[in-house]
């Protein structure tokens, strides 16, 4: 498979820079027979590589889905008007238990048999975060009974219990990070692919991971305003220290982003940009940020500049060229590898758009070490700011403009690490998006929030897909009545509504596999009305 060819280049390639950088691999005291030490600091590269894989946006991924049902993505294939099949992300189940899961708990063992406590902690926090993403998506999954060799059928464990067992093991990955007592003989540094073995960072990982959760359950019971109040005055991640992994250059081994390889480096695409999104960063959406142009947006696509179209476009706005989300037109099926706009700088390490004409797109025309990011400072924010807006803790106003600013310098960061782009400047767009925030209503400015969390979101959509289904923002057309989607009637004469006949997936199917295989699986769910315990 794909992503394990990936796993085991990356681990052999880190394994030789190990080998040859640490003299601690020769000490002749050292138990040959007896390899912890080694398998720990191969094992950690791994895990953070599997998860940011599974989650990216490369095709049919965790981001690539959920970008759809955000409609950042068009698509064609069976996600399509809502079509989630039980099998379409039955993939990523098996791979996040059988690997990065599977994977954490060696760790937290191995770290934990030679009192590496700091390797234990980066193991919980990981653990914490890869098991909060896919109860999020999927709502109740096997937790307690998962990796116990004696259970072959795991029960399915309640969401909201996952999630109360969540908080408490980031607590314990704090505390083992903490440790003063542990020797540590070895510590995570080089090996550690998201902070390079930087503890204090792994901390304010781990407390601002549970500021999110938090907010996340803010309308349950499980939600505490004492303990937001604690973490806002704490030690939470700030400018510069986001939560992510930047991927690589090369491809042999591969350790680009899988966005970048599966857009750039194949003879066809799958990530067709939704008119939606671009229309709202183009100011053409009439109900909010209208006539306001987002700056980001040469950064966010590259179009494929060309005298004329391999063939007849469904949708074309200047040299913008994409399909409709649930389109049933005639020019849906067409080929468009040379005229489709593409996946650009920011999500995945892309062409920046200059605006100069280059032709077909190709590998070439990128790098594809662009991040795979879990929470950046800039959600921080937008979260404070969610968190001041409905509960009053806070300045919501202050919060958002400074998530704003965040976005952008967000752009710059990974320009300076990745170079192809200028810096991004603003432009007057944030001066006008604040202008728009003072003159809306409550209600108004909360949206406008959502809204900016989840342009940011761009290629890393999970929580996006979180965020709408327990807020209802950013709004998205409705594509569940006249209008809300379109195409070209059949007769290549422009675009006409159509309807959509599916609801909207309120979470994941779980895999055919998991209900044939697993004797204690629940009966397979109606995705439309099996909500999370948050979604009230």
């Amino acid at each position: 498979m794909r992503t394990m060819k990936y796993k085991i280049l990356i681990l052999l390639t880190i394994f030789g820079l190990l080998t040859s950088c640490n003299g601690d691999w020769l000490d002749v005291n050292k138990n040959p027979n007896q390899p912890d030490v080694p398998y720990i600091n191969l094992l950690l590269p791994g895990i953070e590589y599997d998860i940011s894989d599974y989650l990216s946006t490369g095709y049919m991924n965790m981001g690539y889905i959920t970008g759809v049902y955000v409609h950042q993505i068009s698509t064609r294939e069976s996600i399509d008007q809502y079509g989630i099949a039980a099998d379409d992300a039955e993939t990523y189940w098996d791979y996040f238990y059988s690997r990065p899961l599977t994977d954490l708990d060696l760790l937290i063992e191995v770290g934990t048999e030679n009192d590496y406590m700091q390797y234990v902690g980066i193991a919980k926090i990981l653990k914490a975060y890869t098991y909060s993403q896919m109860v999020d998506v999927w709502g109740d999954i096997p937790y307690f009974e998962v990796n116990n060799p004696d259970i072959i059928s795991p029960l399915f464990d309640s969401d909201e219990v996952i999630y109360g067992e969540i908080f408490a093991m980031i607590d314990e990955g704090i505390a083992n990070l903490n440790d003063a007592t542990s020797v540590n003989e070895y510590a995570p540094g080089d090996d550690d692919l998201i902070y390079g073995g930087d503890i204090s960072l792994w901390v304010k990982a781990a407390n601002t991971l549970k500021l999110k959760l938090y907010n996340q359950v803010r309308n349950t019971s499980m939600f505490s305003s004492a303990a937001v109040t604690t973490l806002l005055a704490g030690n939470l991640i700030e400018s510069g220290e986001d939560f992510m992994m930047y991927f690589g250059t090369t491809s042999n081994p591969e350790n680009r982003n899988p966005g970048f390889v599966d857009e750039y480096s194949g003879s066809q695409i799958s990530t067709y940009i939704s008119p939606w999104f671009y229309e709202l960063l183009n100011g053409e959406n009439a109900d909010i940020y209208n006539t306001i142009v987002d700056p980001r947006i040469p950064y966010y696509f590259c179009n494929q500049y060309r005298a004329t179209s391999e063939n007849p476009t469904e949708y074309e706005n200047g040299d913008f060229i994409t399909l409709y989300f649930g389109s049933e037109g005639t020019n849906r099926d067409h080929a468009g590898r040379s005229t489709f706009t593409m996946i650009g700088y920011y999500p995945v390490g892309g062409r920046y758009d200059d605006g100069s004409a280059v032709g077909t797109l190709g590998a070439e025309h990128g790098t594809g070490n662009a991040p795979m990011r879990f929470i950046t400072y800039a959600d921080r924010l937008f979260i404070e700011a969610e968190l001041a807006s409905q509960e009053a803790i806070g300045d919501a106003r202050t919060s958002f403009e400074d998530g704003v600013t965040a976005s952008f310098d967000l752009i710059n960061q990974i320009v300076g690490v990745i170079g192809g782009a200028p810096a991004i400047a603003d432009g007057g767009y944030i001066a006008s998006i604040m202008a728009a925030y003072d003159a809306g209503t409550a209600e108004e400015q909360y949206e406008m929030i959502m809204t900016q969390k989840w342009i940011q979101s761009w290629g890393a959509s999970v929580d996006s897909y979180t965020d709408y289904r327990r807020t209802g923002y950013p709004v998205m057309f409705d594509a569940n009545s006249n209008g809300g989607f379109q195409s070209d009637g059949g007769d290549g004469s422009g675009p006409v509504p159509t309807q959509c006949t599916r609801g909207y997936p309120l979470s994941f199917p779980w895999p055919n596999s998991e209900i044939d295989l697993n004797a204690n699986a629940p009966v397979q769910k109606v995705i439309t009305t099996a909500n999370l315990f948050w979604d009230i």
